[in-house]
């Protein structure tokens, strides 16, 4: 092995990541109502084996050689049956990094009220639709939660790394925010992109 050979193997080669890491897109979906400008959500099927019952924006994780707008749009039409076609990218939001190894791109996205009133709702992932006024999340702070992430490394080979066991790890933090909307209550990653897209966008 020598300098050439690792400069041919780089030149090309896709930019991936170090370690197993995870990519995923949303949409962020926005319905022009009577009562003003809502967001729409789904409640997850109380089929699916990862939580069951929350509330989320339709999304999944990106296949290979999709873009995170094409995966944004894939699911939207999956889960919600409104075609592709009539789901209207507005432009692409922030990203969320999550301290547990994935990557989460969001797109705002315009959605005409009759489309969404024909929607037809894969039931194996979806339970319902419903949606939120805009509003709501400008005049109703949520309950931020802070949770840390802490280190339990009982089995690392201290002595041999030269550290010693009472080593301080590094803490991570997770930031869990939580509006209350009558009976339903958003939270978690969602709640994240609520805040930080109402914080910022409007």
């Amino acid at each position: 092995m020598n300098i050439k050979e690792i400069e041919d193997r780089l030149k090309g080669r896709p930019v991936g990541t170090i370690d197993k890491h995870r990519f995923f897109s949303v949409t962020i979906p926005l319905v022009e109502k009577p009562e003003g400008l809502c967001l729409l959500f789904e409640v997850r099927s109380p089929k699916l084996k990862s939580q069951p019952g929350d509330i989320c924006f339709p999304g999944g994780k990106i296949e290979e050689g999709e873009s995170p707008q094409e995966c944004a749009l894939r699911e939207t039409q999956e889960e919600t049956g409104i075609p592709a076609s009539q789901v209207r990218i507005l432009g692409q939001f922030d990203t969320l990094y999550s301290f547990s190894g994935y990557t989460l791109y969001t797109f705002p996205a315009s959605i005409d009220e009759g489309d969404l009133k024909a929607a037809r709702i894969n039931r194996d992932e979806v339970q319902e639709l419903f949606t939120v006024p805009l509003d709501f999340f400008r005049e109703n702070e949520a309950q931020i939660y802070d949770v840390d992430v802490l280190s339990d490394v009982k089995d690392f080979p201290y002595e041999e790394a030269g550290i010693s066991p009472s080593y301080n790890w590094r803490k991570g933090k997770n930031i869990l925010p939580v509006y209350k909307y009558g009976e339903r209550v958003i939270w978690g990653v969602t709640a994240r992109i609520v805040r930080g897209f109402v914080k910022k966008m409007t």
